[in-house]
This record gives structure tokens, sequence and C-alpha cells, in this order.
């Protein structure tokens, strides 16, 4: 989750990050300090969004946004004329005050039921079809490529963590979150070079096939794809969770296929682009993250990495999940997985100290939380810190 890219724009070379976006203090307060630590030079970026259910050559729908104030939020005139669209508006600021109550409630009483989904909570409190059709579905199903009826179904839980650490709940003070400056390559580099200065040897490209016991004797055989072997006493799995129980194969206990198996996946094309047919039809509503769509065939995200990265160019650079149809001026293509934040999962991060470390194999994944960067880095403190003798002693706390 951590890429760097080098583009010409026509004028020179611009580096473009393709993986991590933001962060904050409030909810990636680790992740800030360490890259604090590392002299990792930040600046602020924009989080402003935008919603579209409507296609290029239609009528009809709604587009809005909240980049540009007022400008953003009346991008399509006709919206001023439409008592529904304002009961929206309402009820976004009215979700972002039952969202960050439910949160605090839950986060500060973890005995709290977590098996509500997000239909519930809607249902719950009272929210217009409006409300769904023209904020709520379109961000999940961007975001989680699921039809609007599956979005009803995913956890409310971990769908309003996703909207608050994102600023998705701000309506009109969008949220100036901080990015890494010199792109996430700089961080990754500066690890690289601390984890080589403790004598840790790093092999790339490694593709694994299987992890399993040695027989009469403890630790773990590592069998690459091209035939090599590598002896280790414990293992630290930093993959997905569905691929540590494909290496680990029929080794894997009940307990890790249970709780590492109700980690689903979604899978996910990713254009980088320069198509502004993917991005609102009015270009007042451009914003940070850009949602198109409609509510029958589902929605994509469109990141404008010119806003969210400070790029200085006259062409637009954008980064598409899922999109309708293969973009114009593709730069580049691939793909990605992004855990689906379901009622499973939901329970699944609540037990996964259940197999931590249990036979000498340790799971540090984002599903080791709501799948953000943050997350990943907490684990990590747990399960790898001590093998290697970091000093991350608050966050190890």
């Amino acid at each position: 989750h951590a890429r760097t890219v080098a583009v010409d724009d026509g004028a020179g070379c611009v580096k473009l990050d393709l993986g991590f976006m933001v962060f904050n203090k409030v909810t990636y307060s680790h992740m800030m300090e360490w890259l604090e630590g590392l002299g990792v030079e930040m600046e602020r970026s924009d989080m402003s969004f935008s919603v579209s259910t409507q296609s290029k050559g239609g009528g009809g729908g709604c587009e809005w946004g909240n980049g540009n104030g007022i400008s953003s939020l009346l991008a399509q005139k006709t919206n001023i004329l439409k008592p529904s669209f304002w009961r929206m508006v309402c009820e976004i600021l009215k979700f972002k005050n039952d969202a960050l109550t439910y949160l605090e409630d839950h986060e500060h009483n973890p005995d709290l039921d977590r098996k509500e989904t997000l239909g519930q909570f809607i249902q719950s409190h009272g929210y217009s079809l409006s409300f769904q059709e023209a904020y709520l579905i379109p961000v999940c199903t961007g975001m989680w490529s699921c039809s609007s009826q599956d979005v009803l179904s995913l956890s409310a839980f971990l769908v309003l963590s996703f909207c608050r650490n994102h600023g998705l709940v701000q309506l009109f003070r969008h949220s100036q979150l901080p990015t890494v400056k010199p792109r996430s390559q700089s961080y990754v580099n500066k690890v690289k070079g601390e984890l080589e200065s403790i004598g840790c040897r790093i092999k790339t490209s490694c593709q694994v096939k299987s992890i399993s016991s040695i027989d009469g004797a403890a630790g773990y055989r590592v069998l690459e794809k091209d035939g090599s072997e590598e002896t280790y006493d414990s293992v630290i799995l930093g993959v997905h969770a569905p691929n540590a129980l494909k290496v680990l194969g029929i080794e894997a206990t009940h307990h890790e296929r249970r709780i590492l198996g109700a980690c689903q996946y979604v899978h996910r094309d990713i254009y980088l682009h320069c198509d502004q047919n993917l991005m609102p039809r009015n270009t007042s509503a451009w914003s940070a993250w850009n949602f198109l769509g409609t509510t029958s065939r589902g929605f994509s995200v469109t990141y404008w990495l010119n806003q969210i990265q400070k790029v200085e160019s006259v062409r637009p650079f954008l980064v598409t999940l899922n999109p309708p149809c293969v973009p114009d001026h593709v730069l580049l293509k691939w793909n990605a997985s992004l855990p689906v934040p379901s009622v499973a999962a939901a329970k699944a991060y609540l037990q996964l100290d259940q197999i931590q470390g249990k036979r000498g194999i340790w799971f540090c994944g984002v599903y080791n939380g709501h799948g953000f960067h943050e997350d990943g880095l907490k684990v990590f403190a747990c399960t790898t810190c001590p093998f290697f003798l970091l000093d991350l002693p608050r966050i190890m706390n």
C-alpha cells in the first residue's frame, strides 16, 4: 500500500503516490509519530469529496460536492429547488453527530455488540432514501465495489470508522489532512535502511508457495515458487488474510481458518489516467474524492491526485477504482485488494489474539483493525518489534 510512480506531464517528471493518501493525528496517531521519528516531511492535503449520480450524457440524478463551499454544493443548479436535496444536506449534518456518538460509545465500551449492520443503523436513525442514494450508498459502493443492497449488510462500526477517519462525514468544513510530501517511497527507503542497519537481510520479489512445519524439529520451512527453501524459528505473515491461509495450506489450524476466513476482500482494477469523463460533469464539484455512477449499476471512486498531493500540472492525474469502462489516456493499470467491512470481519478482529503467536506464527495485516495503515503499524509493533528490538515503546504500550 505504498507505491510511488514517476510520470511525464509534458513539462517534466511528476511523482505520484498510488497507495498512500492521507492520515490524521486522531486516528493515525502512531503513524504520524512513526513518520516524524523517521524525519519524513509532511504537507497539508485536501479531503473534499463529491457525488454524481448521473451519467455524462443523461439528465436527472444529483451532483454535488464540498470542495469549494456553496458553489460545489450547488454545482447542479437544480438542486436549489429540490426539497429532497436539502433534506439530504440536513441529514448529512445529523449523520456526523450520530456516527461520532456511535463510534465513541463502541470504542470506549468494547463489550458493546458490534453486530449491527449499516442498514440497521440507517433504519434506527430514520435516514431518508435521498440521503442513502445521493450520499451513503455512492460512498460505500464506490469504496468496496459492492451492490447497493450489499451496502446495507456491511458492518456499521467499520463503515462509520472509515467515513470518520477519511473526513467523509464533514460537509461544509472538509478536512485538511497531512500527507507525505516526498511520497511514500521516501519512508519505505528509510525503513529499509533502518532494518539493514541492524543486520536484517531483505529479500524482495519473492513468491512464497508454502510454509510448513519441520518434521521432528522446531521452526518452519518456507518454500518459494522457484524451488528455493529457507528455515526460520518463527514466521510473521504480513499479507492479506486469504493469502496467509493459502501459504499455510493444510497446516492452518481450525481457529486460524475460522478467524482469518471471516476476513473477506474485494478485488479491484485500478487505473492511473487523465480521463475527465470519470469526474463530475460540473467542474465546480470536482473534489479530492469523486463518487460517480448510478444506484442500479454501482459507483466508482476517482481520486484527483492534483488536489490531494498538491501536484502542479496542467494535466489532471486521476486514479479510479473499478471504473464502468476503461478510461482514456491510461498511464498505468494494476490490481489491489481491500478488506470488506463486514459484520463477520468486525467479530474476527476482536478474536485475533486467539491465534497470534500460538505456534510461532504471527499475523500482521491491516485486517487487524479497520483496514488502515494505522492498524498495520500497531500490529507490526506488537509482533515484529520484539524480534528486531526496534524502539517503538509508546506504540507497543
